[in-house]
Protein backbone atom coordinates (compact mmCIF):
# COMPACT_ATOMS: atom_id res chain seq x y z
CA UNK A 1 0.00 0.00 0.00
CA UNK A 2 2.90 2.35 0.77
CA UNK A 3 4.27 1.75 -2.72
CA UNK A 4 0.85 2.56 -4.25
CA UNK A 5 0.48 5.90 -2.46
CA UNK A 6 4.09 6.83 -3.18
CA UNK A 7 3.61 6.11 -6.90
CA UNK A 8 0.33 8.02 -6.85
CA UNK A 9 2.02 11.07 -5.35
CA UNK A 10 5.08 11.17 -7.63
CA UNK A 11 2.79 10.71 -10.65
CA UNK A 12 0.26 13.29 -9.51
CA UNK A 13 2.30 16.27 -8.39
CA UNK A 14 3.67 17.18 -11.88
CA UNK A 15 0.06 17.45 -13.10
CA UNK A 16 -0.86 19.51 -10.03
CA UNK A 17 2.03 21.89 -10.65
CA UNK A 18 0.91 22.44 -14.25
CA UNK A 19 -2.70 22.96 -13.15
CA UNK A 20 -1.67 25.31 -10.34
CA UNK A 21 0.32 27.49 -12.76
CA UNK A 22 -2.69 27.68 -15.10
CA UNK A 23 -5.01 28.67 -12.25
CA UNK A 24 -2.63 31.34 -10.95
CA UNK A 25 -2.19 32.90 -14.40
CA UNK A 26 -5.96 32.85 -14.97
CA UNK A 27 -6.52 34.56 -11.61
CA UNK A 28 -3.90 37.22 -12.39
CA UNK A 29 -5.60 37.91 -15.69
CA UNK A 30 -9.02 38.01 -14.00
CA UNK A 31 -7.81 40.61 -11.51
CA UNK A 32 -6.35 42.70 -14.32
CA UNK A 33 -9.54 42.48 -16.42
CA UNK A 34 -11.77 43.33 -13.45
CA UNK A 35 -9.56 46.33 -12.67
CA UNK A 36 -10.24 47.69 -16.16
CA UNK A 37 -13.96 47.73 -15.35
CA UNK A 38 -15.18 45.76 -18.36
CA UNK A 39 -18.64 44.18 -18.47
CA UNK A 40 -19.31 40.51 -17.70
CA UNK A 41 -19.91 39.76 -21.37
CA UNK A 42 -16.67 41.43 -22.42
CA UNK A 43 -14.82 39.56 -19.67
CA UNK A 44 -16.13 36.23 -21.01
CA UNK A 45 -15.02 37.15 -24.53
CA UNK A 46 -11.57 38.17 -23.28
CA UNK A 47 -11.08 34.89 -21.43
CA UNK A 48 -12.31 32.85 -24.41
CA UNK A 49 -9.90 34.65 -26.72
CA UNK A 50 -6.92 34.33 -24.37
CA UNK A 51 -7.52 30.91 -22.77
CA UNK A 52 -5.20 29.15 -25.22
CA UNK A 53 -2.31 31.63 -24.88
CA UNK A 54 -2.66 31.46 -21.07
CA UNK A 55 -2.40 27.67 -21.25
CA UNK A 56 0.63 27.99 -23.53
CA UNK A 57 2.39 30.37 -21.13
CA UNK A 58 1.55 27.94 -18.30
CA UNK A 59 3.06 25.15 -20.39
CA UNK A 60 6.30 27.09 -20.87
CA UNK A 61 6.62 27.79 -17.13
CA UNK A 62 5.68 24.23 -16.19
CA UNK A 63 8.19 22.82 -18.68
CA UNK A 64 11.02 24.39 -16.71
CA UNK A 65 10.06 22.29 -13.69
CA UNK A 66 9.32 19.19 -15.78
CA UNK A 67 12.71 19.25 -17.50
CA UNK A 68 14.36 19.51 -14.08
CA UNK A 69 12.31 16.56 -12.74
CA UNK A 70 12.97 14.56 -15.92
CA UNK A 71 16.74 15.02 -15.61
CA UNK A 72 16.65 14.10 -11.91
CA UNK A 73 14.69 10.93 -12.71
CA UNK A 74 17.14 10.07 -15.48
CA UNK A 75 20.10 10.45 -13.13
CA UNK A 76 18.33 8.33 -10.51
CA UNK A 77 17.74 5.54 -13.04
CA UNK A 78 13.95 5.89 -13.19
CA UNK A 79 14.18 6.52 -16.92
CA UNK A 80 15.74 4.04 -19.33
CA UNK A 81 18.59 5.26 -21.48
CA UNK A 82 17.62 6.44 -24.95
CA UNK A 83 18.00 4.10 -27.92
CA UNK A 84 19.72 5.17 -31.14
CA UNK A 85 17.28 7.49 -32.90
CA UNK A 86 17.18 7.61 -36.69
CA UNK A 87 15.91 10.37 -38.97
CA UNK A 88 13.30 7.89 -40.20
CA UNK A 89 11.89 7.69 -36.66
CA UNK A 90 11.00 11.38 -36.80
CA UNK A 91 9.60 11.13 -40.34
CA UNK A 92 7.33 8.24 -39.39
CA UNK A 93 6.38 9.98 -36.14
CA UNK A 94 5.21 13.06 -38.07
CA UNK A 95 3.38 11.10 -40.78
CA UNK A 96 1.92 8.58 -38.33
CA UNK A 97 0.87 11.32 -35.91
CA UNK A 98 -1.04 13.18 -38.61
CA UNK A 99 -2.71 10.00 -39.83
CA UNK A 100 -3.64 8.71 -36.39
CA UNK A 101 -5.10 12.10 -35.44
CA UNK A 102 -7.49 11.97 -38.40
CA UNK A 103 -8.40 8.35 -37.70
CA UNK A 104 -9.20 9.13 -34.07
CA UNK A 105 -11.29 12.12 -35.12
CA UNK A 106 -13.22 9.87 -37.51
CA UNK A 107 -13.87 7.42 -34.67
CA UNK A 108 -15.13 10.23 -32.45
CA UNK A 109 -17.34 11.54 -35.28
CA UNK A 110 -18.82 8.13 -36.08
CA UNK A 111 -19.72 7.50 -32.45
CA UNK A 112 -21.31 11.00 -32.28
CA UNK A 113 -19.79 11.57 -28.84
CA UNK A 114 -19.52 15.31 -29.52
CA UNK A 115 -23.31 15.53 -29.57
CA UNK A 116 -23.40 14.34 -25.96
CA UNK A 117 -20.76 16.75 -24.68
CA UNK A 118 -21.68 20.42 -24.33
CA UNK A 119 -18.33 21.30 -22.76
CA UNK A 120 -16.57 20.32 -25.97
CA UNK A 121 -18.44 23.12 -27.76
CA UNK A 122 -16.89 25.63 -25.38
CA UNK A 123 -13.43 24.19 -26.01
CA UNK A 124 -14.01 24.46 -29.77
CA UNK A 125 -14.83 28.17 -29.34
CA UNK A 126 -11.50 28.66 -27.56
CA UNK A 127 -9.62 26.95 -30.40
CA UNK A 128 -11.37 29.08 -33.01
CA UNK A 129 -11.16 32.36 -31.08
CA UNK A 130 -7.75 33.53 -32.29
CA UNK A 131 -5.68 33.55 -35.48
CA UNK A 132 -4.77 30.12 -36.81
CA UNK A 133 -1.01 30.69 -36.41
CA UNK A 134 -1.52 31.44 -32.69
CA UNK A 135 -3.57 28.26 -32.32
CA UNK A 136 -0.87 26.21 -34.06
CA UNK A 137 1.91 27.79 -31.97
CA UNK A 138 0.06 27.21 -28.69
CA UNK A 139 -1.82 23.94 -29.21
CA UNK A 140 0.40 22.47 -31.90
CA UNK A 141 3.86 23.27 -30.56
CA UNK A 142 4.14 24.64 -27.01
CA UNK A 143 1.48 22.68 -25.13
CA UNK A 144 2.49 19.25 -26.55
CA UNK A 145 6.03 19.71 -25.18
CA UNK A 146 4.76 20.26 -21.63
CA UNK A 147 2.19 17.47 -21.87
CA UNK A 148 4.72 14.94 -23.15
CA UNK A 149 7.23 15.85 -20.46
CA UNK A 150 4.50 15.37 -17.85
CA UNK A 151 2.52 12.37 -19.06
CA UNK A 152 5.20 10.35 -20.84
CA UNK A 153 8.43 11.72 -19.40
CA UNK A 154 7.32 11.65 -15.76
CA UNK A 155 3.97 9.88 -15.18
CA UNK A 156 4.59 6.99 -17.59
CA UNK A 157 8.21 6.47 -16.55
CA UNK A 158 7.51 6.64 -12.83
CA UNK A 159 4.65 4.15 -12.95
CA UNK A 160 6.71 1.85 -15.17
CA UNK A 161 9.66 2.06 -12.78
CA UNK A 162 7.45 1.21 -9.79
CA UNK A 163 5.28 -1.41 -11.52
CA UNK A 164 5.46 -2.40 -15.22
CA UNK A 165 4.98 -1.23 -18.81
CA UNK A 166 1.31 -2.25 -19.15
CA UNK A 167 0.31 -0.44 -15.95
CA UNK A 168 2.20 2.66 -17.08
CA UNK A 169 0.66 2.52 -20.56
CA UNK A 170 -2.93 2.20 -19.33
CA UNK A 171 -2.81 4.57 -16.36
CA UNK A 172 -0.82 7.38 -17.99
CA UNK A 173 -3.05 7.30 -21.09
CA UNK A 174 -6.30 7.30 -19.12
CA UNK A 175 -5.09 10.10 -16.85
CA UNK A 176 -4.00 12.01 -19.96
CA UNK A 177 -7.55 11.67 -21.28
CA UNK A 178 -9.18 12.72 -18.00
CA UNK A 179 -6.89 15.75 -17.79
CA UNK A 180 -8.48 17.20 -20.94
CA UNK A 181 -11.70 17.72 -19.00
CA UNK A 182 -14.39 16.72 -21.51
CA UNK A 183 -15.70 13.50 -23.04
CA UNK A 184 -14.68 14.08 -26.66
CA UNK A 185 -11.11 15.18 -25.97
CA UNK A 186 -10.91 12.60 -23.18
CA UNK A 187 -11.56 9.69 -25.55
CA UNK A 188 -9.31 11.18 -28.23
CA UNK A 189 -6.44 11.90 -25.80
CA UNK A 190 -6.67 8.47 -24.16
CA UNK A 191 -6.42 6.65 -27.49
CA UNK A 192 -3.63 8.96 -28.66
CA UNK A 193 -1.93 8.43 -25.29
CA UNK A 194 -1.68 4.69 -25.98
CA UNK A 195 0.18 5.43 -29.23
CA UNK A 196 2.43 8.01 -27.59
CA UNK A 197 3.36 5.75 -24.68
CA UNK A 198 3.97 2.76 -26.94
CA UNK A 199 6.31 4.64 -29.29
CA UNK A 200 8.09 6.26 -26.37
CA UNK A 201 8.68 2.87 -24.78
CA UNK A 202 9.96 1.54 -28.09
CA UNK A 203 12.43 4.37 -28.77
CA UNK A 204 13.14 5.58 -25.22
CA UNK A 205 13.33 9.12 -26.64
CA UNK A 206 10.86 11.75 -25.43
CA UNK A 207 11.41 13.55 -28.75
CA UNK A 208 9.40 10.89 -30.62
CA UNK A 209 6.08 11.29 -28.73
CA UNK A 210 6.63 15.05 -28.83
CA UNK A 211 6.95 14.83 -32.63
CA UNK A 212 3.81 12.68 -32.89
CA UNK A 213 1.89 15.07 -30.63
CA UNK A 214 3.14 18.09 -32.65
CA UNK A 215 2.02 16.51 -35.88
CA UNK A 216 -1.34 15.26 -34.60
CA UNK A 217 -2.43 18.58 -33.10
CA UNK A 218 -1.09 20.75 -35.91
CA UNK A 219 -2.57 18.61 -38.69
CA UNK A 220 -6.00 18.52 -37.05
CA UNK A 221 -5.96 22.32 -36.60
CA UNK A 222 -4.98 22.93 -40.22
CA UNK A 223 -7.41 20.32 -41.51
CA UNK A 224 -10.21 21.88 -39.47
CA UNK A 225 -9.53 25.28 -41.01
CA UNK A 226 -9.27 23.88 -44.54
CA UNK A 227 -12.54 21.96 -44.31
CA UNK A 228 -14.43 24.63 -42.37
CA UNK A 229 -16.13 25.99 -45.46
CA UNK A 230 -15.35 23.18 -47.84
CA UNK A 231 -18.20 21.24 -49.39
CA UNK A 232 -16.04 19.03 -51.58
CA UNK A 233 -16.55 15.43 -50.51
CA UNK A 234 -13.84 14.34 -52.95
CA UNK A 235 -11.18 16.42 -51.18
CA UNK A 236 -12.29 15.12 -47.80
CA UNK A 237 -12.24 11.54 -49.08
CA UNK A 238 -8.70 11.97 -50.43
CA UNK A 239 -7.54 13.46 -47.11
CA UNK A 240 -9.09 10.56 -45.20
CA UNK A 241 -7.52 7.93 -47.48
CA UNK A 242 -4.07 9.56 -47.29
CA UNK A 243 -4.42 9.85 -43.51
CA UNK A 244 -5.30 6.16 -43.21
CA UNK A 245 -2.19 5.30 -45.23
CA UNK A 246 -0.01 7.54 -43.02
CA UNK A 247 -1.53 6.00 -39.87
CA UNK A 248 -0.89 2.48 -41.14
CA UNK A 249 2.69 3.36 -42.11
CA UNK A 250 3.41 4.82 -38.69
CA UNK A 251 1.83 1.94 -36.76
CA UNK A 252 3.56 -0.76 -38.80
CA UNK A 253 6.91 1.01 -38.60
CA UNK A 254 6.96 1.41 -34.82
CA UNK A 255 5.51 -2.05 -34.17
CA UNK A 256 8.23 -3.62 -36.28
CA UNK A 257 10.95 -1.27 -35.08
CA UNK A 258 13.61 -3.21 -33.20
CA UNK A 259 14.64 -2.00 -29.76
Amino acid sequence: MKKFFYTLWISLYPILIYTFIQVVLAMVMAVFVIATGVSQRSMTEIFTKNALPITAVSAVLASIFMILFFNLDYNKGRIERRENIKALDFVMAVLGGAGIAVVLNIIVSITNVSGLDNSFTEVSKIFNAGPVFVTILCAGVIIPIAEELIFRGLVFNRIKFQYNFISALLISSIVFGIFHGNLVQGIYATLLGFCLSYTYNKTKSILIPISIHFSANTFVIILGKLTENSESHVILAIIVIVSLIFAAMGIIYFVKRKV
